[in-house]
């Protein structure tokens, strides 16, 4: 895969991207006043590549619409983190491979981006809320 940087992709993904970020946080504003979602899933690094930004974007609609919070910084009930291929290479800024040894310090997984069907997923289903039985 190419990286999008110093492209004129990388323009337009980025705005797609920002869009994107923008439509999470006024989902996740409205789950949170609807009912209390304090349960996160935490997203580690950047993404690089258009296909990466894609599925980055797809995956944290996906835990909205889940009734999870994405979040960027770890700190409350995080269930797992979301890492982009340069934190899995570890290529990424060594303030990213930091988070990742806390987060596996803790047992959470640690899912690459690219690992994930975001419509219709297996290996997120640690981070499904949890249904309590009367």
């Amino acid at each position: 895969m190419s990286t999008i940087a110093s492209t004129p992709l990388a323009e337009v993904a980025s705005e797609w991207c920002t869009e994107a970020e923008v439509q999470v946080q006024v989902q996740t504003s409205a789950v949170a006043s609807g009912r209390h979602a304090t349960r996160s899933v935490l997203f580690i690094g950047h993404p690089s590549t258009v296909t990466e930004v894609t599925h980055w974007a797809a995956v944290r609609h996906w835990t909205v619409e889940q009734g999870l919070k994405p979040v960027r910084e770890f700190r409350g009930d995080v269930v797992c983190a979301i890492v982009t291929e340069a934190v899995v290479e570890g290529t990424c800024p060594s303030a990213d491979a930091a988070v990742v040894q806390r987060v596996r310090s803790r047992g959470l997984d640690c899912i690459p981006v690219y690992d994930i069907e975001p419509w219709g997923t297996a290996r997120l289903s640690c981070v499904r809320p949890s249904t309590s039985v009367p």
